[in-house]
């Protein structure tokens, strides 16, 4: 098993950040342009602890890539953190852990933490992985810019409650 941990500094109050985290939309838009995950599409409600699903994973959105299990073991509203255990093709265990935390008054440290265990492949699979959350980390700062900070709601989002989980968003 190896371990991945990237981190990212958000220009945006932590509870923006964890209110979107626990959407699915914003999962989908994060990783938009590398998979889809059509079992979730449409779905509004917040992702909550005992969920569990499987699911086809499309590389780019047209391969069929493999069966994905996710079973969300924890939604941690005191410590901003969101645990899940997944599986499937190639991953014996792709355990994640989702966390935000304050950095300033405007600002968050958002952070993705997965142990991999992928048999033979797992270095390969840490590797892709890698890319992966460098790729959802940069949507993830497009997100906020966008959507979620002070400029963005000044630019056209109104002030108030920003739901970044709407699906116009950025395709």
């Amino acid at each position: 098993m190896q371990r991945i941990h990237v981190e990212t500094i958000l220009p945006t109050e932590v509870g923006r950040v964890w209110q979107a985290m626990q959407q699915v939309p914003t999962f989908l838009y994060v990783c938009r342009g590398l998979f889809g995950v059509p079992a979730l599409a449409g779905r509004t409600e917040p992702f909550r602890a005992g969920d569990r699903g499987t699911g086809w994973l499309f590389a780019f959105h047209v391969i069929p890539a493999y069966r994905h299990t996710i079973e969300v073991l924890d939604v941690d509203d005191t410590s901003h953190t969101i645990r899940t255990h997944e599986y499937g093709g190639v991953l014996r265990r792709w355990d994640h852990t989702l966390h935000v935390e304050p950095v300033t008054e405007h600002s968050c440290r958002y952070s993705d933490t997965v142990e991999i265990d992928a048999g033979r492949l797992t270095v390969a699979v840490v590797m892709l992985a890698r890319g992966i959350y460098a790729y959802r980390h940069r949507r993830w700062r497009k997100l906020v810019r966008r959507h979620m900070s002070e400029a963005g709601l000044g630019a056209g989002a109104g002030g108030g409650d920003v739901d970044p989980a709407v699906d116009h968003l950025d395709h």
